[in-house]
This record gives structure tokens, C-alpha cells and sequence, in this order.
């Protein structure tokens, strides 16, 4: 017959043995699970109104795009944090080709957005409007 101490080390070495079991189960469960899908084209994504965040240059920034009503392409506003303004932004694109114009006051072009999407990341050149200033941008889709 066993004695008590004997029973203990018993149960927990079952214990541990049942632990190891379901955690063998959660990794392989977990490593079957399918990378979240790639978005389509971004002309599909831009049918609809979406998020982007990333940076421009060295600042931070997200962008809200939606289509136009009755028209083709598409607008919206981008807004650098810890900011409070928010720039308004017009463009197209073409399958993942983006085109896009910005305006401070809403009447004047005062920026322009040329980028590529592939692989889920938005990425291209931000210049003003002479090009005597340009930078990059890498944006990813978020959430409202």
C-alpha cells in the first residue's frame, strides 16, 4: 500500500503529465491556424470607407478614405498625431496604383501622394506640389 506522501507525488506527476499533453494540444491547434488573409486590390479596398496608419517621413500619421458619391476615386483627410489638423485628400487608383492630391484650405493643392500597395502595405512618395520637398510613406490597413 502507498503512503500519503507517495499519493501526492503520484497526482502530481499525472498532473504534470496531463498539463504537458494539453499544452502540446494548444500549440499544434495554434500553429494550424491560417495567416490572416492579404486584403485584394486596393482599388477593391477603397470601395469602401478605410483606415490607413503609418508614417510619413518621420511623423505619424492615419488616413480615412472613402468613396466619392457619384463620382470615381475617392476622398478623405489624414491628420499627422498630436496635431489637430486635418488635411483633405482626393485621388484615384488603379488597381494598387495610388494617385492622390491634398489641400490645407480645401481649394489649393498643396501636396501630392504617389504609392504602390503590395502585400498589404501601402508605400510610396509624399512631395509638395513643386516636389522641392519629398518623402516617403509606408501605411497599413487599421481600424476605425
Amino acid at each position: 500500500m502507498m503512503s500519503g506522501v507517495a499519493k501526492i507525488l503520484l497526482l502530481f506527476v499525472l498532473a504534470g503529465v496531463a498539463m504537458r499533453a494539453v499544452a502540446q494540444q494548444v500549440v499544434t491547434s495554434a500553429s494550424a491556424i491560417a495567416p490572416a488573409p492579404v486584403p485584394g486590390t486596393l482599388q477593391d479596398i477603397v470601395r469602401k470607407p478605410v483606415v490607413l496608419r503609418g508614417t510619413l517621413g518621420d511623423d505619424k500619421i492615419q488616413l480615412t478614405l472613402q468613396p466619392k458619391s457619384n463620382e470615381d476615386g475617392f476622398e478623405g483627410k489624414y491628420f499627422i498625431f498630436g496635431q489637430s489638423a486635418q488635411i483633405l485628400l482626393a485621388g484615384e487608383v488603379d488597381q494598387n496604383d495610388l494617385m492622390m492630391e491634398e489641400s490645407h484650405n480645401g481649394k489649393d493643392v498643396s501636396g501630392q501622394w504617389e504609392g504602390r500597395f503590395k502585400s498589404g502595405l501601402l508605400s510610396g512618395t509624399w512631395s509638395t506640389l513643386d516636389g522641392a520637398v519629398a518623402k516617403p510613406f509606408s501605411l497599413k490597413i487599421g481600424t476605425p
